[in-house]
């Protein structure tokens, strides 16, 4: 590990002052509008209620206005500051993963393992961000990775909002390795922003995130409408966190979303839509996971992926109650044939998945969860990637998530995995717990 990367990590070790990303809520912006976490997210749940989805529809610039800002440059009257609190978070997220998916190199099958797997600095790293000005807010995170290839990820997004029509109309420029094309601006529990999940496990329970539709690397622009009703956004990205090896003028990808909230009684029902179409032309060595050079050639690629989601909560027996469903219609990868692909890279795929998750909360601070996934591969030969499958399967997941004290959680997800080949079933254990103060 380079020496810069063991300070940046000892340093989100010593900080501690965020809750876990799955929750999306960062004591950064606690502290920008003096209200708690709980303010802006359901208790136990990533879901935002109604003040944290104005919050980041507002570029995350409320704020609290009994504190005042310092100003960047002394004398000037430009309303560009830092806040009298220093805008900057760090989370330290410790996690246990246990999974019985091995591949007996005779038989093929996939066999059972002995000993997990303890990621202690795979989800950790430093968050600054907030208000930076009147109607622009930012967010940057630089995170550790459980990927052998990389130390470290970065992740960045920047806002522009203004009130407009009992609402908020603005703009985000996202640059990311892990969050995908609708992490810009994106209001819902169900999959199309990597770090708002119900559950830890999400390529176990979350079609968007196990066909590919909602992860990985990003840089678009992306123009945006909301209000306590109605959202919709389009924009356009290249599925990259740089143009090496893309010719990013032939590599942009449009990208749509709507989605549609009605409260009834003490429930909130969301019904919506998402879709990505268009060309990339990359370097078939940028695909290979090689250095790009001289010898390079573009490979031409068409992405496509449509799709529905649905989101409704309320009280269930005077219990918190959630649940979501995700249907991924179609996601198709179309890569030449004679590009060499790795399971690190864009690679031809078709595929398509279901998932539909529930979570309860019988006590405030308690939350349990059921899943269930259906994922099928329509490609017979796609490359088996860590994440995509290249195969159909079934899963079932049960779950538990408890605050022990508002700063600090512990969870834990069990999988079942069914596939629909020769491959034996198996599972998976996540085990995770988060400090925050």
């Amino acid at each position: 590990m380079k020496p810069f990367t063991k300070k940046l990590l000892l340093v989100s070790s010593a900080l501690l002052c965020a809750l876990p990303e799955s929750a999306s809520a960062l004591a950064m912006f606690s502290s920008q509008t003096g209200k708690s976490c709980m303010a802006c997210h359901t208790q136990n749940m990533p879901k935002l209620n109604s003040y944290g989805k104005e919050f980041a529809l507002s570029g995350y610039t409320i704020y609290d206005e009994s504190k005042t800002a310092k100003p960047l440059i002394v004398g000037s009257d430009v309303p560009l500051g830092l806040p009298s609190t220093l805008s900057v978070s760090a989370v330290l997220k410790a996690s246990y993963v246990k999974t019985t998916q091995e591949e007996d190199a005779t038989t093929g099958d996939l066999v059972g393992t002995e000993r997990g797997e303890l990621q202690g600095l795979s989800a950790s790293g430093i968050y600054f961000g907030g208000r930076v000005a009147d109607n622009f807010g930012a967010l940057v995170s630089l995170k550790g990775n459980d990927d052998k290839r990389t130390d470290i990820v970065y992740n960045a997004k920047l806002l522009l909002a203004y009130s407009a029509m009992g609402g908020y109309t603005g703009m985000s420029l996202i640059s990311t390795e892990t969050n995908g094309l609708f992490s810009g601006m994106e209001l819902h529990n169900t999959g199309l922003n990597t770090p708002v999940k119900m559950f830890e496990n999400a390529y176990a329970t979350n079609a968007a995130q196990a066909t590919g539709v909602g992860n990985g690397p990003a840089t678009a622009l992306q123009a945006y409408y909301g209000n306590a009703n109605l959202f919709v956004s389009a924009g356009i990205g290249i599925p990259a966190q740089n143009s090496e090896g893309l010719d990013a003028g032939k590599s942009l990808l449009p990208f749509y979303r709507i989605s549609y909230s009605q409260p009834i009684g003490d429930w909130n029902f969301m019904v919506g839509a998402y879709a990505i179409k268009g060309d990339v032309e990359a370097s078939d060595m940028s695909l290979n996971g090689e250095l790009v050079s001289n010898r390079a050639e573009l490979v031409k690629i068409h992405k496509e992926a449509h799709g529905f989601d649905f989101e409704m909560s309320g009280k269930l027996f005077d219990m918190s109650a959630m649940a979501t469903v995700n249907h991924v219609v179609r996601n198709t990868v179309d890569v030449d044939p004679a590009a060499v692909l790795t399971a690190y890279n864009l690679q031809s795929t078709d595929n398509k998945g279901t998932s539909v998750e529930l979570q309860i909360n019988p006590i405030d601070p308690l939350g349990l969860k059921v899943g269930y996934l259906s994922y099928a591969n329509n490609d017979d030969a796609a490359t088996n990637q860590k994440f995509i499958k290249n195969y159909d399967y079934e899963a079932y997941t049960v779950g538990a998530s408890y605050n022990v004290l508002e700063n600090f959680s512990v969870g834990i997800d069990v999988s079942r995995y069914y596939p629909e080949s020769d491959i034996k079933s198996y599972d998976d254990i996540y085990v995770n717990a988060a400090l925050a103060f």
